[in-house]
Protein backbone atom coordinates (compact mmCIF):
# COMPACT_ATOMS: atom_id res chain seq x y z
CA UNK A 1 0.00 0.00 0.00
CA UNK A 2 1.09 3.76 -0.55
CA UNK A 3 -0.13 6.94 0.43
CA UNK A 4 -0.10 10.04 -2.03
CA UNK A 5 2.92 12.27 -0.67
CA UNK A 6 2.17 15.36 -3.36
CA UNK A 7 0.11 16.25 -6.42
CA UNK A 8 0.13 18.92 -9.30
CA UNK A 9 -1.56 19.48 -12.22
CA UNK A 10 0.90 19.70 -15.07
CA UNK A 11 -1.51 21.53 -17.45
CA UNK A 12 -2.71 25.00 -16.64
CA UNK A 13 -5.95 24.10 -14.68
CA UNK A 14 -7.62 26.11 -12.20
CA UNK A 15 -7.71 24.61 -8.57
CA UNK A 16 -11.31 25.77 -7.57
CA UNK A 17 -12.54 21.95 -7.98
CA UNK A 18 -10.10 20.68 -5.77
CA UNK A 19 -10.46 23.19 -3.33
CA UNK A 20 -14.07 23.21 -3.21
CA UNK A 21 -13.52 18.66 -3.15
CA UNK A 22 -10.59 19.38 -0.22
CA UNK A 23 -13.26 20.94 2.00
CA UNK A 24 -15.46 17.99 1.38
CA UNK A 25 -13.31 15.21 2.37
CA UNK A 26 -10.95 17.15 4.42
CA UNK A 27 -9.45 14.38 6.55
CA UNK A 28 -12.27 11.83 5.31
CA UNK A 29 -11.18 8.03 4.25
CA UNK A 30 -12.58 7.80 0.86
CA UNK A 31 -14.81 4.72 1.47
CA UNK A 32 -18.14 6.70 1.74
CA UNK A 33 -19.39 5.84 -1.91
CA UNK A 34 -21.45 8.75 -1.41
CA UNK A 35 -19.14 11.46 -0.71
CA UNK A 36 -16.97 10.11 -3.71
CA UNK A 37 -19.99 10.98 -5.98
CA UNK A 38 -20.05 14.19 -4.47
CA UNK A 39 -16.60 15.28 -5.19
CA UNK A 40 -16.77 13.74 -8.87
CA UNK A 41 -19.97 15.62 -9.64
CA UNK A 42 -18.13 19.20 -8.39
CA UNK A 43 -15.14 17.95 -10.64
CA UNK A 44 -17.83 17.56 -13.74
CA UNK A 45 -19.87 20.80 -12.57
CA UNK A 46 -16.38 23.01 -12.58
CA UNK A 47 -15.19 21.59 -16.12
CA UNK A 48 -18.41 21.26 -18.31
CA UNK A 49 -17.55 19.67 -21.99
CA UNK A 50 -20.09 21.38 -23.83
CA UNK A 51 -22.79 24.47 -23.56
CA UNK A 52 -25.69 22.17 -21.98
CA UNK A 53 -25.94 24.64 -19.34
CA UNK A 54 -25.51 27.92 -21.16
CA UNK A 55 -22.33 28.21 -19.52
CA UNK A 56 -20.75 30.75 -21.88
CA UNK A 57 -17.79 29.43 -22.27
CA UNK A 58 -16.44 28.92 -25.65
CA UNK A 59 -15.18 25.56 -27.60
CA UNK A 60 -10.90 25.91 -26.36
CA UNK A 61 -12.36 26.51 -23.13
CA UNK A 62 -14.22 23.25 -23.25
CA UNK A 63 -11.28 21.23 -24.63
CA UNK A 64 -9.40 22.57 -22.01
CA UNK A 65 -11.40 21.50 -19.12
CA UNK A 66 -11.39 18.01 -20.13
CA UNK A 67 -7.78 18.02 -20.76
CA UNK A 68 -6.62 18.14 -17.48
CA UNK A 69 -2.96 16.37 -16.22
CA UNK A 70 -1.30 15.55 -12.90
CA UNK A 71 1.70 14.54 -11.77
CA UNK A 72 1.58 12.45 -8.48
CA UNK A 73 4.26 11.16 -5.84
CA UNK A 74 3.52 8.09 -4.11
CA UNK A 75 5.52 6.83 -1.08
CA UNK A 76 7.50 3.50 -1.22
CA UNK A 77 8.47 1.06 1.52
CA UNK A 78 10.95 2.28 3.44
CA UNK A 79 12.73 -1.58 3.83
CA UNK A 80 12.99 -1.18 0.04
CA UNK A 81 11.31 -4.00 -0.91
CA UNK A 82 9.59 -2.10 -4.31
CA UNK A 83 12.90 -0.62 -6.14
CA UNK A 84 12.46 1.10 -9.45
CA UNK A 85 14.41 2.39 -12.47
CA UNK A 86 13.26 4.97 -15.27
CA UNK A 87 11.44 3.58 -17.75
CA UNK A 88 9.97 1.30 -15.58
CA UNK A 89 5.92 1.83 -14.90
CA UNK A 90 3.85 1.18 -11.35
CA UNK A 91 0.48 -0.92 -11.34
CA UNK A 92 -2.20 0.41 -8.99
CA UNK A 93 -4.94 -1.47 -8.11
CA UNK A 94 -8.52 -0.35 -8.75
CA UNK A 95 -11.97 -0.85 -7.89
CA UNK A 96 -14.99 -0.50 -10.06
CA UNK A 97 -17.22 2.69 -9.53
CA UNK A 98 -19.47 3.35 -6.90
CA UNK A 99 -22.57 3.95 -9.12
CA UNK A 100 -21.99 0.55 -10.77
CA UNK A 101 -21.69 -1.47 -7.69
CA UNK A 102 -24.66 -0.12 -6.74
CA UNK A 103 -26.11 -1.34 -9.69
CA UNK A 104 -25.50 -4.43 -9.69
CA UNK A 105 -26.03 -4.98 -6.00
CA UNK A 106 -29.53 -3.58 -6.11
CA UNK A 107 -30.18 -5.26 -9.31
CA UNK A 108 -29.14 -9.03 -7.06
CA UNK A 109 -31.57 -8.22 -4.29
CA UNK A 110 -34.19 -7.20 -6.67
CA UNK A 111 -33.74 -10.13 -8.38
CA UNK A 112 -32.60 -13.05 -6.57
CA UNK A 113 -32.72 -11.84 -3.40
CA UNK A 114 -28.95 -11.49 -2.49
CA UNK A 115 -28.41 -9.30 -0.06
CA UNK A 116 -24.89 -7.26 -0.20
CA UNK A 117 -23.19 -9.05 3.43
CA UNK A 118 -23.94 -12.47 2.33
CA UNK A 119 -20.61 -14.38 1.54
CA UNK A 120 -19.62 -16.12 -1.41
CA UNK A 121 -16.58 -17.87 -2.56
CA UNK A 122 -14.58 -17.42 -5.94
CA UNK A 123 -12.09 -19.84 -7.19
CA UNK A 124 -12.26 -21.53 -4.03
CA UNK A 125 -10.84 -19.06 -2.34
CA UNK A 126 -11.29 -17.40 1.04
CA UNK A 127 -15.39 -16.57 1.21
CA UNK A 128 -15.91 -12.95 0.45
CA UNK A 129 -19.26 -10.72 0.75
CA UNK A 130 -20.89 -10.33 -2.30
CA UNK A 131 -20.16 -6.48 -2.23
CA UNK A 132 -16.50 -7.42 -2.42
CA UNK A 133 -16.92 -9.70 -5.14
CA UNK A 134 -18.66 -6.89 -7.14
CA UNK A 135 -16.55 -4.03 -6.29
CA UNK A 136 -13.34 -6.04 -6.95
CA UNK A 137 -13.54 -8.68 -8.30
CA UNK A 138 -15.21 -8.43 -12.00
CA UNK A 139 -15.04 -5.42 -14.39
CA UNK A 140 -18.00 -3.84 -14.50
CA UNK A 141 -16.65 -0.61 -15.87
CA UNK A 142 -14.41 -1.23 -18.92
CA UNK A 143 -15.89 -0.24 -22.38
CA UNK A 144 -16.92 -3.72 -24.28
CA UNK A 145 -15.05 -5.43 -26.48
CA UNK A 146 -15.97 -9.29 -26.12
CA UNK A 147 -18.59 -9.47 -28.27
CA UNK A 148 -18.93 -12.79 -26.38
CA UNK A 149 -21.01 -11.01 -23.47
CA UNK A 150 -23.16 -9.66 -25.47
CA UNK A 151 -24.07 -13.46 -26.53
CA UNK A 152 -24.00 -14.66 -23.16
CA UNK A 153 -26.24 -11.84 -21.68
CA UNK A 154 -29.01 -12.63 -24.25
CA UNK A 155 -29.38 -16.15 -23.16
CA UNK A 156 -30.76 -14.75 -20.40
CA UNK A 157 -32.71 -12.22 -21.73
CA UNK A 158 -36.47 -12.92 -20.98
CA UNK A 159 -37.78 -10.57 -24.02
CA UNK A 160 -37.67 -11.47 -27.76
CA UNK A 161 -36.85 -8.55 -28.76
CA UNK A 162 -33.79 -7.72 -26.58
CA UNK A 163 -32.33 -11.44 -27.03
CA UNK A 164 -33.11 -10.53 -30.76
CA UNK A 165 -31.26 -7.10 -30.34
CA UNK A 166 -28.32 -8.40 -28.60
CA UNK A 167 -27.68 -11.82 -30.86
CA UNK A 168 -27.45 -9.18 -33.57
CA UNK A 169 -25.26 -7.32 -31.94
CA UNK A 170 -22.62 -10.47 -30.78
CA UNK A 171 -22.94 -11.39 -34.70
CA UNK A 172 -20.30 -10.72 -37.22
CA UNK A 173 -23.37 -9.59 -39.87
CA UNK A 174 -22.59 -6.49 -41.46
CA UNK A 175 -25.67 -5.03 -39.58
CA UNK A 176 -24.27 -6.42 -36.70
CA UNK A 177 -20.75 -4.92 -37.16
CA UNK A 178 -21.97 -1.22 -37.95
CA UNK A 179 -25.00 -1.58 -34.87
CA UNK A 180 -21.79 -2.68 -32.77
CA UNK A 181 -19.61 -0.06 -33.85
CA UNK A 182 -22.30 2.44 -33.52
CA UNK A 183 -24.08 1.80 -30.05
CA UNK A 184 -21.42 0.13 -28.18
CA UNK A 185 -17.74 0.56 -29.13
CA UNK A 186 -18.65 4.20 -29.86
CA UNK A 187 -20.31 5.08 -26.99
CA UNK A 188 -18.15 3.28 -24.83
CA UNK A 189 -20.79 0.73 -23.28
CA UNK A 190 -19.93 -1.43 -20.22
CA UNK A 191 -22.34 -4.39 -19.40
CA UNK A 192 -23.42 -2.15 -16.64
CA UNK A 193 -24.85 -0.17 -19.64
CA UNK A 194 -25.94 -2.81 -21.37
CA UNK A 195 -27.97 -4.41 -18.50
CA UNK A 196 -29.67 -0.94 -18.13
CA UNK A 197 -30.35 -1.24 -21.64
CA UNK A 198 -31.67 -4.60 -22.58
CA UNK A 199 -33.53 -4.80 -18.68
CA UNK A 200 -35.03 -8.18 -19.44
CA UNK A 201 -31.69 -9.88 -18.97
CA UNK A 202 -30.73 -8.25 -15.64
CA UNK A 203 -32.17 -11.80 -13.92
CA UNK A 204 -28.75 -13.24 -15.04
CA UNK A 205 -27.77 -15.48 -11.93
CA UNK A 206 -24.60 -14.26 -9.98
CA UNK A 207 -22.92 -16.83 -10.48
CA UNK A 208 -23.39 -16.25 -14.45
CA UNK A 209 -21.99 -13.15 -14.31
CA UNK A 210 -18.82 -13.83 -12.10
CA UNK A 211 -18.29 -16.42 -14.59
CA UNK A 212 -18.75 -13.98 -17.73
CA UNK A 213 -16.84 -11.07 -17.00
CA UNK A 214 -12.87 -10.67 -16.66
CA UNK A 215 -11.44 -9.53 -13.53
CA UNK A 216 -10.71 -5.72 -13.35
CA UNK A 217 -7.29 -5.05 -14.86
CA UNK A 218 -5.04 -2.69 -13.32
CA UNK A 219 -3.83 0.87 -14.38
CA UNK A 220 -0.21 1.67 -15.25
CA UNK A 221 1.47 4.73 -15.01
CA UNK A 222 4.97 5.47 -16.28
CA UNK A 223 7.52 6.38 -13.81
CA UNK A 224 8.73 10.11 -14.19
CA UNK A 225 10.89 10.50 -11.40
CA UNK A 226 14.68 9.14 -10.95
CA UNK A 227 15.44 6.90 -7.43
CA UNK A 228 18.86 8.99 -8.08
CA UNK A 229 17.16 12.75 -7.42
CA UNK A 230 17.46 13.77 -3.52
CA UNK A 231 14.12 15.54 -4.02
CA UNK A 232 12.21 11.58 -4.56
CA UNK A 233 15.51 9.36 -2.97
CA UNK A 234 14.42 5.84 -2.86
CA UNK A 235 11.65 6.17 -0.39
CA UNK A 236 9.34 7.90 -3.10
CA UNK A 237 8.73 8.37 -7.05
CA UNK A 238 6.35 9.90 -9.69
CA UNK A 239 4.12 9.16 -12.24
CA UNK A 240 2.11 11.50 -15.01
CA UNK A 241 -1.50 10.67 -15.62
CA UNK A 242 -4.47 12.11 -18.11
CA UNK A 243 -7.45 12.71 -16.14
CA UNK A 244 -9.66 10.62 -18.62
CA UNK A 245 -12.78 13.04 -19.22
CA UNK A 246 -14.39 12.77 -22.30
CA UNK A 247 -17.84 13.13 -24.72
CA UNK A 248 -18.64 10.56 -26.87
CA UNK A 249 -19.72 10.79 -30.08
CA UNK A 250 -23.43 12.13 -31.06
CA UNK A 251 -25.69 9.84 -31.92
CA UNK A 252 -29.44 9.91 -32.49
CA UNK A 253 -32.27 7.75 -32.73
CA UNK A 254 -35.41 8.49 -33.58
CA UNK A 255 -34.92 11.91 -33.19
CA UNK A 256 -33.74 11.57 -29.72
CA UNK A 257 -30.15 12.23 -28.31
CA UNK A 258 -28.48 9.01 -26.62
CA UNK A 259 -24.81 9.89 -27.65
CA UNK A 260 -22.86 12.60 -26.22
CA UNK A 261 -21.88 10.39 -23.13
CA UNK A 262 -19.47 11.92 -20.60
CA UNK A 263 -17.01 9.44 -19.72
CA UNK A 264 -14.71 9.07 -17.13
CA UNK A 265 -11.69 7.48 -16.09
CA UNK A 266 -12.19 4.82 -13.03
CA UNK A 267 -9.05 5.47 -11.36
CA UNK A 268 -7.99 9.13 -12.67
CA UNK A 269 -10.96 10.52 -11.85
CA UNK A 270 -10.76 8.78 -7.98
CA UNK A 271 -7.30 10.22 -8.39
CA UNK A 272 -8.19 13.48 -8.77
CA UNK A 273 -10.37 13.75 -5.88
CA UNK A 274 -7.64 11.88 -3.47
CA UNK A 275 -5.24 14.19 -4.97
CA UNK A 276 -7.56 17.46 -4.12
CA UNK A 277 -5.92 18.61 -1.39
CA UNK A 278 -2.18 18.74 -2.93
CA UNK A 279 -3.57 20.31 -6.03
CA UNK A 280 -5.69 23.26 -4.38
CA UNK A 281 -2.34 23.83 -1.91
CA UNK A 282 -3.72 23.36 1.26
CA UNK A 283 -2.94 19.53 2.27
CA UNK A 284 0.31 19.33 3.68
CA UNK A 285 0.18 15.40 4.98
CA UNK A 286 -1.18 12.44 2.98
CA UNK A 287 -4.68 11.75 2.39
CA UNK A 288 -5.72 8.85 4.68
CA UNK A 289 -6.91 6.63 1.64
CA UNK A 290 -4.68 4.61 0.63
CA UNK A 291 -3.52 2.58 -2.82
CA UNK A 292 -2.39 -0.46 -3.76
CA UNK A 293 0.42 -0.55 -6.00
CA UNK A 294 3.05 -2.54 -7.32
CA UNK A 295 5.89 -2.32 -9.63
CA UNK A 296 6.28 -3.55 -13.30
CA UNK A 297 9.97 -3.65 -14.78
CA UNK A 298 10.92 -2.69 -18.09
CA UNK A 299 12.78 -4.94 -19.73
CA UNK A 300 13.77 -3.22 -22.96
CA UNK A 301 12.88 0.95 -22.54
CA UNK A 302 15.96 1.72 -20.05
CA UNK A 303 18.82 4.33 -20.12
CA UNK A 304 21.89 3.03 -21.71
CA UNK A 305 24.70 2.90 -19.69
CA UNK A 306 26.98 5.15 -20.66
CA UNK A 307 26.37 8.83 -20.18
CA UNK A 308 27.89 9.73 -23.58
CA UNK A 309 25.75 7.64 -25.70
CA UNK A 310 23.30 9.83 -27.93
CA UNK A 311 19.46 10.36 -27.37
CA UNK A 312 16.54 10.89 -29.12
CA UNK A 313 13.70 10.85 -26.61
CA UNK A 314 9.96 11.61 -28.80
CA UNK A 315 6.95 12.17 -26.21
CA UNK A 316 3.69 13.74 -27.49
CA UNK A 317 1.42 14.49 -24.56
CA UNK A 318 1.94 12.57 -21.23
CA UNK A 319 4.17 10.12 -23.28
CA UNK A 320 6.76 12.33 -22.37
CA UNK A 321 7.08 10.91 -18.46
CA UNK A 322 8.87 8.09 -18.55
CA UNK A 323 11.28 10.74 -20.60
CA UNK A 324 11.51 13.06 -18.00
CA UNK A 325 12.50 10.44 -15.78
CA UNK A 326 15.24 10.14 -17.93
CA UNK A 327 16.29 13.79 -17.91
CA UNK A 328 15.76 13.43 -14.35
CA UNK A 329 17.87 10.50 -14.04
CA UNK A 330 20.78 11.85 -16.44
CA UNK A 331 21.00 14.97 -14.48
CA UNK A 332 21.35 13.12 -10.89
CA UNK A 333 24.02 10.92 -12.04
CA UNK A 334 26.00 14.06 -13.35
CA UNK A 335 25.70 15.76 -10.34
CA UNK A 336 26.65 12.66 -8.50
CA UNK A 337 30.18 12.59 -10.99
CA UNK A 338 31.07 15.97 -10.33
CA UNK A 339 30.53 15.14 -6.29
CA UNK A 340 32.76 12.18 -6.75
CA UNK A 341 35.26 14.45 -8.53
CA UNK A 342 35.18 16.82 -6.36
CA UNK A 343 35.37 14.78 -3.10
CA UNK A 344 38.60 13.04 -4.75
CA UNK A 345 40.40 15.93 -5.32
CA UNK A 346 39.70 17.14 -1.71
CA UNK A 347 40.80 13.86 -0.30
CA UNK A 348 44.37 13.92 -1.90
CA UNK A 349 46.92 12.79 0.26
CA UNK A 350 49.65 14.95 0.76
CA UNK A 351 52.00 12.81 2.97
CA UNK A 352 52.85 14.03 6.60
CA UNK A 353 53.83 17.39 6.10
CA UNK A 354 51.60 20.36 5.80
CA UNK A 355 51.65 23.06 2.79
CA UNK A 356 50.68 26.23 2.82
CA UNK A 357 47.21 27.33 1.18
CA UNK A 358 49.87 29.01 -1.95
CA UNK A 359 51.99 26.01 -2.08
CA UNK A 360 49.32 23.76 -4.28
CA UNK A 361 45.90 24.80 -5.10
CA UNK A 362 43.81 22.54 -5.90
CA UNK A 363 39.76 23.48 -6.62
CA UNK A 364 37.09 21.25 -9.05
CA UNK A 365 38.49 22.05 -11.86
CA UNK A 366 41.36 19.95 -11.41
CA UNK A 367 38.64 16.57 -10.65
CA UNK A 368 39.48 15.83 -14.82
CA UNK A 369 43.05 15.09 -13.83
CA UNK A 370 41.54 12.75 -11.21
CA UNK A 371 38.40 10.99 -13.00
CA UNK A 372 37.77 10.00 -17.11
CA UNK A 373 36.00 12.39 -18.86
CA UNK A 374 32.35 12.12 -18.43
CA UNK A 375 30.92 13.30 -21.20
CA UNK A 376 27.30 13.90 -21.93
CA UNK A 377 25.54 12.54 -25.36
CA UNK A 378 23.81 14.70 -27.35
CA UNK A 379 20.21 14.15 -26.29
CA UNK A 380 17.30 15.69 -28.02
CA UNK A 381 13.95 15.89 -27.02
CA UNK A 382 10.52 15.93 -29.33
CA UNK A 383 7.56 17.06 -27.63
CA UNK A 384 4.33 18.15 -28.95
CA UNK A 385 0.73 18.97 -27.24
CA UNK A 386 -2.44 20.72 -28.07
CA UNK A 387 -1.92 24.10 -27.07
CA UNK A 388 1.18 26.09 -25.88
CA UNK A 389 -0.40 28.03 -22.70
CA UNK A 390 -2.63 24.74 -21.53
CA UNK A 391 -0.75 21.15 -22.12
CA UNK A 392 2.75 21.86 -22.49
CA UNK A 393 3.54 19.32 -19.54
CA UNK A 394 7.15 19.67 -17.47
CA UNK A 395 7.43 23.10 -19.52
CA UNK A 396 9.88 24.73 -16.95
CA UNK A 397 11.90 21.86 -16.45
CA UNK A 398 12.55 21.22 -19.92
CA UNK A 399 13.65 24.88 -20.84
CA UNK A 400 16.08 24.32 -17.05
CA UNK A 401 17.32 21.18 -18.77
CA UNK A 402 18.29 22.82 -21.99
CA UNK A 403 19.58 25.81 -20.35
CA UNK A 404 21.66 23.30 -17.96
CA UNK A 405 22.94 21.31 -20.85
CA UNK A 406 21.10 18.25 -19.81
CA UNK A 407 19.44 18.54 -23.25
CA UNK A 408 21.08 19.62 -26.28
CA UNK A 409 18.25 20.35 -28.94
CA UNK A 410 14.59 20.84 -28.21
CA UNK A 411 11.66 20.55 -30.37
CA UNK A 412 8.30 21.12 -29.57
CA UNK A 413 4.87 21.15 -31.76
CA UNK A 414 1.42 22.50 -31.29
CA UNK A 415 -1.78 20.92 -33.07
CA UNK A 416 -4.28 23.61 -32.13
CA UNK A 417 -2.18 26.62 -32.73
CA UNK A 418 -0.49 28.11 -36.35
CA UNK A 419 1.22 26.66 -37.65
CA UNK A 420 -0.51 23.69 -36.85
CA UNK A 421 2.05 20.77 -36.34
CA UNK A 422 2.25 17.36 -35.26
CA UNK A 423 5.04 15.94 -33.34
CA UNK A 424 5.74 13.98 -36.53
CA UNK A 425 5.95 16.76 -38.14
CA UNK A 426 9.07 18.67 -36.68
Amino acid sequence: ETCIMNASYLTKTKTDAALAVSKLIHEKPLDDDLLVLQAMDIYETSFPLCDSNNSGQDDVTFECNGKRVIEMALSLPDDFTLEYQPGDSLGIIVSNTPQAVQFILNMLQDKHGIKPTQKISIDSNQPVTVEEAVRDFIDLCSPLKNKRILHSLSQFTTNVQESNALRLLASKTPDGEELFKNLVDEQRMTVVDVLKAFPSCQSIPLEALIGMLPSIPPRYYSVSSSPLDPRHGALSLTVAFSVVDYLTPSLQVDGNEIGCRRIGGVATRFLEVLCSGFLSGTMKSPPPTKLKIFPKPSADFELPSSLSTPLILIGPGTGIAPFIGFLRHRQAQLQQSQQTATSMVEGTWRGDYELEADDLPVSNRDAPIVLPQRRLGKISVFFGCRRSNHDWLFQEEMEKFQQNGIITDLYTAFSREEPKQYVQDV
